[in-house]
């Protein structure tokens, strides 16, 4: 196993997009290994993705398994039930997924609202642009009737 150093160097105008005063200039490698920018990332992705299905499954190897009795009735703040209580109906989820998805393109906005100043008019017509796709998709779910409760 090798080790990697990265240097940090002065970036000069002339060589392109710079992130602060500093950029990382070069990779040197003394070893087997290289590691890129994107290389240690994309380990960092794979380990968390193998810890959070290593956890899933672990669980439901080694949790308890006694389905059965109490465990199968509906259970509401202490009350028992009087009738049985079937599933949800689907537009709870339906209202829940179209205020996940407006709400998450109106947060987009955020961004573009606070750097408004340097993104000047191409800015100002790409924010334009996914409103009106936006408002084409709240349109469209409208029209269909996916704001109806009944």
């Amino acid at each position: 196993m090798g080790w990697l150093v990265i240097n940090r160097t002065n970036a000069s105008p002339g060589d392109g997009p710079v992130l602060g005063t500093n950029r990382w200039s070069s990779v040197e490698r003394l070893g087997p290994m290289t590691l890129t920018h994107y290389g240690a990332l994309l380990i960092y992705l794979a380990v968390a993705f193998l810890v959070a299905l290593g956890m899933s499954f672990m669980s439901e190897w080694l949790g308890p398994h006694a389905p059965g009795g109490l465990k199968r009735v509906t259970y509401e703040s202490g009350i028992v039930p009087e009738a049985p209580v079937g599933y949800f109906s689907v537009r709870f989820y339906r209202v829940a997924m179209f205020f996940m998805i407006f709400d998450v393109a109106v947060m987009a906005l955020y961004p573009w609202a606070v750097s408004l100043r340097e993104l000047h008019q191409a800015g100002m017509l790409r924010a334009l642009a996914f409103l009106a796709i936006v408002g084409l998709a709240f349109g469209y779910v409208w029209k269909r009737g996916g704001f109806q409760w009944d």
